[in-house]
């Protein structure tokens, strides 16, 4: 009898530790997720000049935040042919390049002063600089010798991420929050603007004829109509059609979809395709889509259109 009672205290001993253990893992794992930093309404504006004498062209972008956005804008980021020289940045900010990619990155780094009273905690500050919501900002500048083309922007906004207290909290914090706290580049809010190509630009239209934004629902399981637009100075039939590809997503479109017809009534043929709407990788915040590929002689073709998600929440 004695026997059985040590182990059933033994047991009871295993199953409260047990209990214990469980309670801690889950304070461990438990942790509340920072907002995502797209939570922004974004209007990039490009200006391009060209100097006769330089044979240079300058682009200069104004950055403004929408009014019924949430968060401040605190980066600034844009894809481009180099080289570029002769970069600048409004007062607060600074500029660089990512490393193994060709984007320029702008971002509000100079400090805001802490509150009366707020002890440094070691969070990152919020920048003075910031672009709060219903202003703009311009001074984004450089110089390139390569011509104006369609290209990305992405632009991200401010988030208080609470410190965390220990290295084991900072990876649970990265483990459980992915959306929140993946690369700075696919968290951002996604457009379309002008900057230097290598490439030559095409235009698009998706859903032809369509308005413009072009509505799309990422949760559509349909598909998805773009034309590649023939010109007096661009022959759709010149377009490798196995190189083309769409979205965010690289969706290549469906089968024998590749046909010509002439969507905009200008008398010149073109191109247009059917491409799987999840396989677009469309998100919600997503305000321009662009499709990619090659001529026949290999050479890169790029075109965008902007688009509004619907169906969303934001």
């Amino acid at each position: 009898m004695k026997i059985i009672l040590v182990k059933a205290d033994a047991l009871l001993m295993m199953f409260v530790l047990s209990c214990v253990i469980c309670i801690h893992a889950d304070a461990q794992v438990t942790v509340t997720c920072p907002p995502v930093p797209n939570q922004l309404t974004v209007t990039v504006a490009p200006e391009v000049k060209f100097d006769q004498t330089t044979q240079l062209f300058t682009y200069t972008y104004t950055v403004a935040n929408g009014a019924n956005s949430a968060q401040e804008i605190d980066s600034f980021n844009l894809d481009f042919a180099p080289p570029v020289s002769n970069l600048n940045n409004p007062p607060g900010w600074a500029h660089g390049i990512f490393r193994l990619r060709s984007t320029l990155g702008w971002s509000a780094t100079v400090p805001a002063p802490l509150p009366p009273g707020a002890n440094d905690d070691s969070r990152v500050p919020a920048g003075l600089a910031q672009i709060k919501p219903a202003q703009s900002l311009t001074g984004f500048s450089f110089q390139s010798p390569k011509p104006p083309g369609p290209v990305k922007y992405f632009v991200t906004g401010f988030v208080d991420v609470p410190p965390q207290d220990d290295e084991e909290g900072a990876e649970t914090l990265l483990e459980q929050c992915p959306q929140s706290t993946g690369k700075p580049l696919d968290l951002a809010v996604v457009g379309a603007t002008l900057g230097p190509v290598n490439f030559i630009p095409v235009t698009i239209e998706i859903k032809p004829p369509s308005v413009t934004p072009v509505p799309i629902n990422p949760r559509s399981e349909g598909l998805t109509p773009v034309a590649i637009l023939g010109s007096v100075s661009f022959d759709v039939s010149t377009v490798s059609q196995v190189s083309v590809k769409f979205g965010p997503g690289n969706a290549a479109p469906q089968k024998g979809s590749g046909h010509f017809e002439d969507v905009n009534n200008d008398g010149i043929p073109d191109l247009v395709f059917q491409f799987s709407t999840p396989a677009i990788g469309i998100q919600c915040t997503d305000t321009a889509l662009f499709l990619i590929g090659q001529t026949s002689s290999g050479t890169a073709i790029q075109g965008s259109e902007n688009v509004r998600g619907v169906g969303c929440k934001f």
